[in-house]
């Protein structure tokens, strides 16, 4: 019958306006929230297939929502906590629970990049749910995977104080000058880094010192005046920085024909450090000679000491008893240092005419350092920053990408799901094969435009008691019927 279908026909209209009423106020109640993506309510016809010329039987209407997770929505300023912000395409990775990804772990994903630190140091949204990303190696490496989310892990940025390195290799560029005249202590052609020789001092009684440069003293007279010194900061397994000195002294050209550095110029050295104890008492790390052809270039084949070895020098640990070792006080382990001139590439160093001059001094490792900040680049990666000026890179963030991003499922804490719709995803480095670049101190706007809500309201309330009407009407068209029999 008409009238039943009529009435059946508002009934839908009504369940369908009441469908539409239900987004409207979901999406004004998430006008605020970060990263929400507006849902549309629109309408498609039920056709009733008993329809005919002479009569019509109303199917009525039904409800399709769609959300345009697709959307861009406004980046807005916001410096609290790790506010982030995905400029194009994709989603945060995000996780219920902290930690590492396995067979038993669910993702979700989101837009809602307002992080800040739990109790213990993870990064975690106002809805409750972990970031994650590629965590990096103890040299600041990060393995990546597009489809490998075992890869994955929550990024901490809490409880980073910087793990002191010890210094493992020192590089120079440095030049001697060639117009050096060879001074008095090189005695007959020798230099003796520790042959004693006397200081006098006209209100003591002269006292016996040591030739050696390690210890030179212009006040007290003590040691040998070096032609030139290089300086290095280093740090020990403690972080705990040390001063190491090369000193230089001139020496005289080789005129021994059979020798394999004949016509070759002498430089000796000593590799000290006040930190550091040496049998000899002099601080000294290793001694020797280093040899410079006709045209100032550095001899790497022929020299004396450890200065150009490839096993480097080596300095004891703090309890040992004898040979070179750090100081009792210094506390430190033991540890190897590559420090020498043209053994690997980077240093370099000659005898010209000019000033002996020092442009670049290199060493790795680091001293200890409290954290200072932490900064999050387009490109996703999470680096630390130290009061010595150190960084580290921590961790990369990493960004979900869908064929059919709209075809996710919504979950509570404005996050999503996969879905057969949306298809599964790919993880990307921000920035690259059309992932959206990351954002630091943003967060983004809700797409709700609530002038277009609000009109949208007043349109399915007019079409809702509209609807409510059809339904009175019909009913009361049924009632006259029935009082027919009457």
């Amino acid at each position: 019958m008409s009238i039943n279908s009529a009435m059946q026909s508002g009934v839908t209209a009504l369940a369908a306006n009441a469908t539409a009423l239900a987004t409207i106020s979901n999406n004004i109640a998430n006008s605020q929230t970060t990263g929400y993506k507006s849902v549309t309510t629109s309408f498609t016809d039920l056709v009733s297939g008993t329809s005919n010329t002479n009569s019509y039987t109303s199917g009525g209407v039904v409800s399709v929502n769609r959300q345009s997770v697709t959307t861009q929505g406004e980046l807005n300023s916001d410096t609290s906590g790790y506010s982030l912000g995905i400029s194009g395409q994709g989603f945060f990775v995000v996780s219920e629970e902290s930690g590492d990804v396995d067979s038993s772990s669910s993702l979700l994903f989101t837009r809602d990049g307002s992080f800040s630190t739990d109790t213990e140091g993870n990064l975690v949204n106002s809805g409750g749910y972990y970031l994650m990303g590629w965590a990096a190696d103890s040299s600041g490496n990060i393995t990546t995977s597009s489809t490998d989310s075992s890869l994955l892990t929550t990024i901490n940025v809490s409880d980073l104080a910087n793990a002191p390195s010890a210094t493992t290799a020192v590089t120079f560029s440095a030049n001697l000058d060639s117009e050096t005249e060879v001074s008095d202590a090189v005695t007959d052609g020798t230099y003796d880094e520790t042959t004693a020789v006397a200081a006098s001092d006209e209100s003591t009684t002269p006292v016996t010192y040591s030739a050696a440069m390690s210890i030179y003293d212009a006040t007290t007279g003590a040691g040998t005046k070096p032609d030139t010194t290089i300086s290095a900061t280093i740090s020990d397994s403690l972080g705990q920085e040390h001063t190491v000195t090369i000193s230089l002294k001139k020496g005289e050209v080789d005129t021994d024909t059979s020798s394999p550095t004949y016509g070759e110029t002498q430089w000796y050295y000593e590799v000290s450090s006040d930190d550091v104890t040496s049998d000899n008492g002099l601080n000294q790390i290793t001694t020797g000679s280093i040899y410079f052809d006709s045209d100032g270039n550095l001899d790497t084949t022929n020299y004396t000491g450890d200065l150009l070895s490839d096993g480097g020098l080596t300095i004891g640990a703090s309890s040992e008893t004898s040979g070179v070792h750090w100081n009792t006080d210094v506390g430190a382990d033991a540890q190897t240092i590559t420090m020498g001139f043209g053994t690997d590439g980077e240093s370099s160093i000659t005898q010209l005419a000019g000033d002996s001059t020092t442009s670049s001094v290199t060493a790795n490792g680091t001293e200890f350092g409290s954290l200072s900040s932490v900064d999050i680049s387009s490109d996703g990666l999470v680096t630390a920053t130290y009061s010595n000026g150190d960084t580290k890179v921590l961790a990369q963030v990493a960004v979900a990408t869908f064929v059919n991003a709209n075809g996710l499922t919504s979950v509570s804490g404005n996050a999503y799901k996969v879905s057969t719709d949306s298809g599964s995803y790919s993880l990307k480095v921000p920035g690259e094969n059309g992932a959206g670049t990351i954002e630091a101190d943003t967060l983004e706007a809700s797409t709700v435009d609530i002038a277009e809500e609000f009109t949208a309201l007043i349109t399915v309330q007019r079409a809702y008691s509209a609807a409510s009407k059809v339904v009175t009407t019909a009913d009361d068209m049924l009632q006259e019927l029935l009082s027919i029999k009457k």
